[in-house]
C-alpha cells in the first residue's frame, strides 16, 4: 500500500473518530415523554454541536435555568406538569469542575446542573445529597464545560382539592347541626 493511500486512511479515520465525539446522541428534555429523570436525566440547551442546535427550552435569562424553563423541561421529559420552586443554589463562579457532589441538608425534588449554554436535569426523589456531572453537555466548541451552578428545586406540599375541602366542610356542618339537635 502506498504512503499516500495509508495517509488518506489515517486522516479519514482520525476525522471520523474525532467528529463522532460531537455527533453522539444527546437525550434532550423535549424528546419525552418517557424520559426517566431519576436514572437518565436529560439536557436542555443550545450548542452548535447538538443535533438541531439544541432543544429550544433552555433560556438565556434567569441564569440559564429559570423556574419556567425547568418546569418546561420536566413537562417535555415526563409529560407531567410540575410546579417547582427554587430551594437553593450552589454557585461555582466562572466555571468549575466537571463532576462532584452536592449536599443541601433538606429534601430536594430536582436538581439542575448549569454549564455553558445548557443545563442537565435530574429527579433526585427527595434526596438531601448526591453527585452531579456536566457529562453530555457541550460547549459551542464541542467540549464538556465546567459547572457554573447547581440549582436545587422543591415541589409544594400537597394541598387538598377544593372539592375535597367543600365535602369536608359540609360533613362538618352536618355533624354540628346533628349535635345541636341532641
Amino acid at each position: 500500500m502506498s504512503k499516500s493511500v495509508t495517509r488518506f486512511f489515517l486522516v479519514a479515520t482520525f476525522l471520523f473518530c474525532s467528529s463522532s465525539a460531537f455527533t453522539d446522541p444527546v437525550l434532550f428534555c423535549k424528546d419525552g415523554p418517557g424520559i426517566n429523570l431519576i436514572s437518565d436525566g436529560c439536557i436542555s440547551g443550545a450548542s452548535s454541536h447538538y443535533s438541531g442546535g439544541g432543544d429550544g427550552i433552555y433560556s438565556n435569562t434567569g441564569g440559564g435555568d429559570p423556574e419556567s424553563a425547568v418546569e418546561a423541561a420536566i413537562l417535555g421529559a415526563t409529560g407531567v406538569a410540575v410546579d417547582i420552586s427554587l430551594l437553593g443554589e450552589i454557585d461555582f463562579g466562572d466555571g468549575g469542575a466537571l463532576s462532584g457532589s452536592w449536599d443541601f441538608g433538606s429534601a430536594v425534588a430536582y436538581i439542575t446542573v448549569k454549564a455553558a449554554n445548557s443545563f442537565a436535569l435530574y429527579d433526585v426523589e427527595g434526596a438531601t445529597s448526591g453527585s452531579w456531572t456536566t457529562a453530555g453537555i457541550l460547549t459551542n466548541g464541542g467540549q464538556q464545560p465546567g459547572v457554573s451552578h447547581i440549582r436545587l428545586w422543591g415541589t409544594p406540599a400537597s394541598v387538598p382539592e377544593p372539592a375535597t375541602l367543600g365535602l369536608f366542610g359540609f360533613t362538618l356542618l352536618g355533624l354540628m347541626l346533628a349535635r345541636r339537635r341532641n
